[in-house]
């Protein structure tokens, strides 16, 4: 599975919330060490090098392994959101259970208990899962999918 097919499962908002996270670090955390270095040291140099500009280099760095990991954590969310719809299954409640369960548990409860995709009806094109037997919205009766005989069948034409 390429990027481009899980990103495309993630909705728009939360990958525009992750790009404008990413941003944020990166103009945040230069100001924010450029003020902690100028505040706290003032223009003291470090080998021909003022602190308040490696404050700013340093801000810089952190603000964006912050943000990048927030920022991954977001678009995880926003899959799980958007799996969970593609399955037919309850999305805000995975969803929350994924943010607050503790230790990516949560994440990983999701993966262990999802069900599978959902196909679309051939006769109104509304999602069904492979256990069901007829479309919940139009009646349609799916075809069998398991054609292969019985065990017991099998044993019995074996004699």
């Amino acid at each position: 599975m390429s990027l481009r097919t899980v990103l495309n499962v993630v909705p728009k908002p939360a990958r525009t919330i992750a790009s404008v996270l990413i941003a944020a670090g990166v103009v945040i955390g230069p100001i924010v060490g450029y003020l902690g270095q100028t505040l706290g040291n003032g223009w003291v140099p470090f080998h021909g090098v003022p602190l308040p500009i490696l404050g700013a280099i340093l801000g810089l760095a952190l603000g964006l392994l912050v943000s990048v990991f927030i920022a991954i954590w977001v678009l995880a969310l926003g899959y799980v959101y958007g799996d969970a719809r593609r399955r037919s299954m309850p999305a805000i409640p995975w969803t929350l259970l994924a943010a607050l369960v503790p230790n990516l548990l949560g994440f990983l409860l999701y993966f262990v208990l999802r069900r599978p995709l959902a196909a679309p009806c051939p006769h109104c094109g509304q999602p069904i899962t492979p256990d069901q037997r007829f479309c919940a919205w139009c009646g349609y009766q799916a075809p069998p999918t398991n054609l292969a005989p019985s065990p017991d069948l099998r044993a019995n034409t074996a004699e």
